[in-house]
């Protein structure tokens, strides 16, 4: 690069971030402040990688917000978005259908265990929650039970930031946002740690098993209880991998109260974990799952909310079987043809089976670190793992764990590694696309490891 070319990137950096501070209001943030120092300007991607506007480049090791399952650069999903632009941009699904909306409802029923057969389209996931929550309150209603109203969630479960996905928070917004805590008015949560019958690992301290659920169903009165909502791998709550078993225990539950099981499987759906859903590691059907991120790995925004056949005769067989709920952009024409697209590359270049065979060689990556004096725990499910740190080797927490997360993302995000901290604070999570490579996943590791030492040194430990 000559120093003209690299002076004129300098300066358009600058604009473009003077611009960003001055009129972006971001996700997260208040207007003109961003998580990190300077907002950072992506300008392009490929596989694994992405470039900032300073010419930077970034190995993505969270696959852009656990989306970009396929990974960056694909120009047949552009090529299949600009044709269905030239065939037909846009309709909405209140009133018309497209043939690449009919065909991915027919796909994901296909695709998702059980008797998941009916698929509600939405612009998100957080949406796609919001739909399950209503069609689960409605059923009940048309049941005849009325008074189950209340949604069961995980102490730091996080499924949206929309007023209606609110109803399942798992206290989040309680410790970071207070003015927000009425709104979550008919979620219930279920807290850790596991009891001491099921012992499966550390991550146990953070997250309630299936008994502690059982436990508060009772609690709250089973004939109130709704819908219990989880996310099977616990991504966002310390990435916390129950063992299948968790899954099982948890559908007997919800059976013998009459409580619907909704599986969010927004993170760690189309091949993520392994398998095609996370829930395929348990063999379980739950009766509504949720869907979004991987589905069009990003390339479209897409959600969808699919139901069994069970839950919607109960509608068809009913007087009031209209779901009064609907978003004008849900079943775009254009991200149904792009996702249809996307679960093709998934299938074709079985993606699903890299993510297990990587996914072990990456955790075995992230064991490989047991030596630093911060290391608590690795611990994953295919290609979706957290490193766990605490503050010695007693495992007591840093006394803010959260403060220690964000300085090492930043400093790995400095070395060229993309991360992020999870609940509660010092769980670094690594999902990155499922196209990585066994040389990309050595890099991650030797990053992460580069900016541990880094972090510790500032904090005076080992």
């Amino acid at each position: 690069m000559s120093h003209d070319t690299a002076s004129r990137t300098a300066r358009d950096t600058a604009e473009l971030q003077r611009a960003a501070r001055d009129h972006l209001w971001s996700s997260f943030g208040g207007p003109g402040t961003y998580a990190e120092d300077e907002p950072i300007v992506l300008v392009r991607a490929d596989g694994s990688e992405v470039f900032d506007s300073d010419g930077k480049r970034y190995l993505d090791g969270i696959s852009a917000l656990e989306a970009m399952v396929v990974g960056h650069g694909r120009p047949e999903l552009a090529e299949v978005a600009a044709a269905q632009m030239n065939e037909l941009a846009f309709l909405d699904l209140f009133r018309y259908s497209s043939v690449p909306a009919i065909e991915l409802a027919e796909r994901l029923a296909a695709l998702t265990p059980g008797d998941l057969s009916r698929v509600f389209l939405t612009p998100g996931g957080a949406e796609a929650d919001e739909v399950a929550i209503k069609i689960a309150l409605q059923y009940h209603h048309l049941n005849g039970e009325p008074a189950r109203q209340k949604i069961l969630t995980r102490a730091g479960a996080f499924h949206g930031s929309t007023v209606g996905a609110m109803v399942l928070d798992g206290n989040y917004w309680a410790t970071s946002n207070y003015i927000y805590e009425g709104y979550a008015t008919r979620g219930r949560i279920v807290a850790p740690p596991a009891c001491p019958s099921c012992d499966w690992g550390k991550g146990a301290r953070h997250l309630p098993c299936p008994h502690r659920v059982e436990e508060t169903i009772r609690a709250e009165r089973p004939e109130t209880v709704a819908a219990v909502v989880v996310d099977p791998a616990a991504s966002a709550i310390a990435v916390a991998v129950p063992p299948p078993e968790y899954l099982v225990e948890l559908r007997r539950i919800c059976d013998e109260y009459g409580v619907l099981l909704i599986a969010d499987e927004v993170i760690t759906g189309f091949g993520r974990t392994g398998r095609m859903f996370c829930s395929d590691h348990s063999g379980v059907a739950p009766d509504l799952m949720t869907l979004s991120k991987g589905l069009s790995s990003g390339y479209a925004p897409i959600g969808a909310t699919v139901v069994s056949e069970r839950i919607a005769q109960r509608f068809v067989d009913s007087s009031l079987p209209t779901l009064r709920h609907g978003h004008t952009y849900g079943g775009h024409p254009v991200a149904c043809a792009v996702a249809l697209a996307n679960l093709e590359i998934i299938e074709r270049e079985r993606l699903s089976e890299r993510a297990a065979e990587n996914g072990a060689y990456m955790l075995d990556g992230l064991w490989s670190l047991e030596h630093h004096p911060t290391f608590w725990d690795a611990r994953g499910i295919g290609l979706l793992a957290g490193l766990e740190l605490v503050a010695d080797r007693e495992g007591n927490d840093f006394d803010n764990p959260g403060v220690v997360g964000t300085r090492l993302r930043k400093v790995c995000r400095a070395n060229g590694l993309i991360t992020l901290p999870l609940h509660p604070g010092a769980v670094m999570f690594f999902a990155p696309p499922l196209v990585i490579t066994r040389t990309e996943i050595d890099e991650l590791v030797d990053v992460f490891d580069r900016s541990l030492t880094e972090v510790e040194r500032e904090l005076g430990v080992g």
